[in-house]
């Protein structure tokens, strides 16, 4: 009787997290056409403040009711990624009185709440972990890493909005529908049974397509749209959050290396995720890189860090749903 209702609160704490974060973003897209703006805008600061702090309690209570460390599946974590996009907002944006990045930041952790909740009840269910899992270097390794994708994507946000008061319309048109189909490939990937072929294809043929146009496009430019004082602002977001998840990302890697030694007996052994959490980590590196030596514009460094956004998307959930395999690999859901 006690299981039940210690697993009825963190399920109810979830779920009131997913809602609260479901009417910030209505109330953030309220506030641009209201003209009570400020009042419904503080409401939705509330709502995420809620959000954030029913899902640190729903995380908490199932760890107690697991009796281990709250992170061991592909449910688990999408709720870790959740909770690290609205402890992002909260941390680095909410001060700075930016409310365009909270319905984008809200409408991401909501999006993570349904991924999560129409995985198979056998990822939402606590089970017992696999031997592979049976270790301290997973509390230490997986945490870190969710984080960072989370401050990735939200630097990844900050980017589009940086591109739309820098006036790139284009551009910012291009750059949201190749995260749209990215993002639908996944999806495509982890709730049917299409060829992971041309899901792969779709994946990666609109990802270069699609960036490789918005590139291109800077050039184009609608004076009556630009802010440069709110362009500035984004593009300090982007690089606040990328500093901090830099290093994590770093970190996660490698403990993720000694880990594998720990178990395999070999530090890297160029698994697909493997290799791609590498590549994602260098093109950060080179976003950190181009932006100390002053080599690309605002507007080409926020097109870098929507490429990392697309990037972090597939090493994240990419190889799990798209079929590329590997040690890393949770496998297709139907």
């Amino acid at each position: 009787m006690i299981q039940m209702s210690i697993s009825e609160l963190q399920m109810t704490m979830t779920n009131v997290a997913g809602i609260t974060s479901l009417l910030a973003f209505w109330a953030f897209v309220l506030g641009n056409i209201s003209k009570w703006k400020v009042k419904i805008y503080q409401a939705a600061e509330i709502l995420i403040l809620t959000g954030f702090a029913c899902l640190t309690a729903g995380i908490v209570i199932r760890g107690f009711e697991a009796n281990r460390f709250p992170l061991a599946n592909l449910y688990e974590s999408t709720l870790w990624f959740a909770w690290a996009i609205l402890g992002g907002y909260l941390l680095l944006v909410r001060r700075l009185g930016q409310n365009q990045l909270g319905w984008l930041a809200s409408l991401m952790a909501t999006m993570f709440f349904l991924y999560g909740s129409w995985l198979p009840g056998n990822q939402q269910t606590i089970t017992p972990l696999v031997p592979a899992l049976v270790s301290y270097w997973r509390q230490i390794h997986v945490p870190p890493l969710i984080i960072s994708y989370a401050l990735f994507c939200l630097s990844g946000l900050a980017s589009l909005l940086e591109l739309w008061y820098a006036g790139r319309l284009r551009s910012l048109a291009l750059a949201a529908i190749t995260i749209v189909l990215a993002i639908s490939a996944i999806c495509l990937g982890t709730y049917t049974s299409i060829d992971t072929a041309w899901l792969q294809l779709l994946f990666v043929g609109s990802s270069v397509a699609g960036m490789f146009l918005s590139w291109k496009s800077l050039s184009k430019i609608a004076e009556t749209k630009v802010s440069t004082q709110k362009a500035e602002i984004y593009d300090e977001i982007s690089r606040k959050s990328i500093s901090i998840a830099l290093p994590l990302l770093t970190f996660g890697v490698i403990t993720g290396g000694l880990w594998a030694n720990h178990a395999w007996g070999t530090y890297w052994s160029w698994d697909p995720k493997e290799s791609m959490a590498l590549v994602t980590w260098l093109s950060y590196a080179a976003y950190i890189h181009l932006r100390i030596h002053h080599e690309l514009s605002a507007e080409r460094l926020s097109i870098v860090s929507i490429i990392g956004l697309i990037l972090t998307l597939l090493t994240y959930l990419g190889f799990n749903s798209l079929g590329f395999g590997g040690l890393h690999s949770y496998g297709r859901f139907k």
